[in-house]
């Protein structure tokens, strides 16, 4: 399934594809089936589509953002300028889909993006290629508690090492 470069930029120019958001509060498990829901049908239109789950406000709040995208490149899809310098106008695509996270703790810049399959092999096996998808959050939420947890033990040690030196300076 493929798309002209062309109409790519318009839609991104327009931000005229479809898209929809979940919101999921902190503390509440995060249900990726309402997201792979939500998805589909987006999907099923065969243009750039995205659905994303805010969780805790999303990565503007400070919190989490899981995303699905259909689109033509690996750079989600609100990165409109520099998609529209990689898209060339008279060339044909083929439409993929990518799972990204957003999050403060997931890398060092707070993006991760992977292909996860052609849109094609989505339709034609959705169930297949979510369970995917699913596995690939998993892990990244795995690296974002790991991370979380490194950067509070560092913390920590941090204001320790601080509260050392301020009673040794004390002592003088």
């Amino acid at each position: 399934m493929s798309i002209n470069g062309q109409a790519i930029i318009d839609q991104i120019e327009e931000q005229n594809y479809a898209q929809e958001t979940l919101a999921v509060k902190d503390g509440q498990s995060i249900d990726l089936d309402a997201l792979f829901s939500a998805f589909l049908p987006l999907a099923q239109k065969e243009n750039l589509a995205l659905a994303k789950a805010d969780i805790d406000g999303g990565i503007e709040e400070g919190g989490t953002t899981f995303s699905l995208e259909v689109n033509v490149i690996n750079l989600p899809l609100r990165y409109a300028n520099q998609e529209k310098k990689l898209v060339y106008a008279d060339q044909d695509y083929e439409l993929q889909v990518y799972t990204i996270v957003d999050n403060l703790n997931v890398s060092k810049s707070r993006l991760k993006i992977a292909k996860l399959s052609s849109l094609a092999a989505l339709l034609d096996d959705s169930d297949g290629v979510f369970a995917k998808a699913a596995a690939w959050f998993d892990d990244q939420l795995q690296v974002i508690l790991e991370n979380q947890q490194q950067a509070e033990q560092e913390a920590a040690e941090a204001a320790q090492k601080a509260d050392e030196e301020q009673a040794a300076e004390e002592k003088k």
